[in-house]
This record gives C-alpha cells, structure tokens and sequence, in this order.
C-alpha cells in the first residue's frame, strides 16, 4: 500500500475547516493508501517544525494548507502543496516588510521546492499564475467537498419573519451591505461570527432583528442552515466560497457574489448579486421569499450543483495526483 503523509498546521479547536477536508478525503481512501499525519508544534518555532517535518518525509508529502514553509525541509519524496486562498497575501492592511517575509516563504520559495500544487477553484489558480508565474501544468484545480452532515432538509414554509444565514464576519464576508439591504425590511439576520462594534451599532440603530452565534460544530452549523430561509454569502473576497454549496446540500437558496470564486461555484445555481449594491441584494432575497416558485427552482438547481462536490468524488481526485506523483497504483486491483 502505497504511503502518503499529510502536513497540518498546529492543533486547533476552531477553524478548522483544513483539517475536516482532509479528514473526509483520509475516510475514503483509508483501505487504499497508508496515511500519516504531521501538525506543526505550536510551541516550535517555524525553522524548528521544518526540521520536525523533514524527518517526517515520505514517499509522498502533501502540505494540506496554511504552512507552505514546511516544504523547504521536505526534501525525501514528492511533494503536493494545496492553496485555499490568497486572501493574506492581498490583504492591504499589512506593511511591506510583513508582506515580503510572507510571499518569500509562503509562496515563492515553497513554490521551487513542490512538484504539484492543487487548489481549491480557478480563481484561485488564475491568480497563483499570476502572482507567481507558477507553471500551469504542475497545478490541479480540486474544490473543497460537502461534508455529510449538510444533508438534504426540506422547506415548507417561509419563516416570519424571514430568517437570512451569514457565515462569517470579517469585513471581507459584507455584514455591511446586507444590513443595508434589510434596513426597512422584517428580515431576521443570523449570524455566525463575531460581528464588528459599528456593524452592531448599524443593526441596532436600524432596528434590525439578529441573533449571533459562534464556535459551533458542524452539526450546529447545519441547524443553522436549516432554520434559515436563504443563505447570503456575497463576499467582496473568498478562495472558495463552501457555505454556498453546503446551503445548497441542506436545500436552501443562495445569493452570492457575481465575482471571482463565488461566481465559479454558485453560477446558474444561485442568485448573483453585485455585493456593494445593497438594493439588488434586497431584491433578490425578497425574490426568493416571495416566488415560491423561483424558490423552488433555485433549491433545485443548488442541489444539483452541490452534488459536484461529493467529498469521496473530491477524494478519487486526490488520489490521482498521489498516484501520478508515486508512479504506481495505488487503486485496489
């Protein structure tokens, strides 16, 4: 049986949405391949966990996310190198200095020492070519699975007042349009996050009805999708964009953003939306809650979409990449 050895980041117990993809893809493929696993010690420093994961190099190494710098001691093997985003790279509020110590050894040095890189939509490989002229025929675009438990829930009635799911509350996930969108509406806002003073400030002046949960687990999160009537997730930024087909699985329509990831994922299978016009956002929640068939007919069309990203689909594409890298079988004959 042919071995693979995962990299993590250190342990964590929230956000960890890295290690639960991978997780799923390690459940499929556990009678196939020998998987190891590593996580960086969050007590070492990151010159010390490069050495720690030198000696842990196997015949085939994938850096799942989050650590890139750890290639630069994987020097026995084959390695794989996944890219969720670039959102800390291009984040405008970091200096110079910070910036340059992060793309050297996030990015360009790693970069020489991997032989595929896969990531997560073509978005984000656009811009891995653009940023870092990457050759093209070394990345493998493999998307992010459903986990199971987001599974099919239906929908008889429209809630009142109607209930509108955020995920996430950076100010990159757009808290702020959509409270301007429901500004003057009875729309309910959960929210799953820590949302900001003055975007609380907003909600209570306008006198907008919200309630606000954190640190949940997925089943949690799941209950959220399926008490809500629509989830919105029109972002100005997002690698990916997994609370759109997760919202799909549950059986809940999404109105997302008619840009970058969020279009590559939720096009022809949710309502798209300009993310800085709060009167289209409100438009085309309001559309959903009162065209019950447009309803509908989206859910549909979310399903669909969402079953593109079966996580044991996700993890026979993973398997061909360690098998491309490993020149042999991996596959049960």
């Amino acid at each position: 049986m042919q071995s693979v050895t995962y990299f993590y980041r250190e342990p964590r117990k929230t956000g960890v949405s890295i290690e639960g993809i991978f997780s799923l893809v390690k459940s499929c493929l556990r009678d196939r391949v020998d998987i190891k696993e590593f996580y960086c010690d969050p007590k070492a420093s990151r010159v010390q966990n490069i050495r720690k994961a030198g000696k842990h190099a196997d015949v085939v190494n994938h850096i799942t996310g989050d650590v890139n710098f750890l290639a630069l001691g994987l020097k026995k093997g084959k390695t794989i190198l996944t890219i969720h985003d670039f959102g800390f790279y291009e984040n405008p509020v970091h200096s110079r200095l910070v910036k340059l110590i992060y793309q050297t050894f996030w990015f360009s040095l790693p970069l020489k020492r991997v032989d595929i890189v896969t990531v997560v939509s073509e978005f984000t490989k656009e811009k891995l070519i653009r940023y870092f002229n990457f050759p093209e025929s070394k990345i493998r675009v493999i998307h992010d699975p459903v986990k199971p438990v987001f599974r099919s829930v239906g929908k008889q009635l429209i809630n009142e007042p109607p209930v509108i799911l955020m995920l996430g509350t950076g100010k990159h996930k757009n808290l702020d349009n959509l409270i301007e969108a429901a500004r003057g509406t009875n729309f309910h806002l959960d929210i799953v996050g820590w949302p900001a003073s003055d975007e609380l400030g907003k909600m209570q002046e306008y006198g907008i009805s919200h309630s606000i949960y954190n640190n949940l687990t997925d089943e949690q999160v799941f209950e959220r999708y399926v008490a809500c009537d629509v989830l919105f997730m029109a972002s100005l930024y997002e690698g990916f964009g997994m609370p759109i087909i997760e919202a799909q699985a549950v059986g809940r329509p999404v109105v997302t953003s008619n840009i970058g990831a969020m279009l590559e994922v939720g096009e022809h299978s949710a309502l798209m939306v300009d993310p800085l016009d709060p009167e289209e956002i409100r438009w085309s929640i309001n559309s959903l809650l009162t065209n019950r068939q447009l309803y509908e007919d989206t859910v549909k069309l979310g399903y669909e979409n969402a079953a593109k990203y079966n996580y044991e689909r996700i993890a026979e594409q993973y398997l061909a990449v360690y098998e491309e890298l490993a020149g042999t079988c991996m596959r049960r004959k």
